[in-house]
């Protein structure tokens, strides 16, 4: 059920981040994105990746996210939906959680419901970003 991985210490490879959200950086509305997201701002709205997101240390989500990969240094209030998800030691995450795959590590903060899936829960972003442009 709770899966831990030791090929990388975030999950990602540093090469296929292609978007990165300053830390001054303040978005009040929805991201839909096919690339991975780097983000180390404020986000207050929903959340498509394609390829994944990593939330930085001093970031903060307020939305709901879906995408294949997420790791969480930072905190969110809102609902996950994803494949893979990875809580730092530093992450807060408030809310419901479904995913295949979970991790936790000592000091993560979670609160909420987690529904675990056997398949992926994020097989529907890639067709929804393919009508999107």
């Amino acid at each position: 059920m709770f899966n831990k991985k030791n090929n990388s210490s975030n999950g990602f490879d540093s090469q296929n981040i292609t978007t990165v959200l300053a830390e001054d950086c303040i978005i009040e509305g929805s991201i839909t994105s096919k690339a991975f997201i780097k983000l180390d701002g404020k986000v207050t709205g929903n959340i498509d990746s394609a390829g994944g997101v990593i939330l930085g240390q001093k970031g903060f989500i307020n939305g709901d996210i879906k995408t294949k990969l997420l790791t969480v240094y930072g905190s969110i209030e809102g609902d996950v939906f994803t494949d893979e998800l990875i809580i730092k030691s530093t992450g807060k995450l408030t809310g419901n959680i479904h995913a295949k795959s979970i991790e936790l590590e000592k000091g993560g903060i979670y609160n909420g419901n987690i529904n675990m899936k056997e398949t992926s829960v994020t097989d529907n972003i890639n067709s929804d970003l393919k009508g999107k442009k």
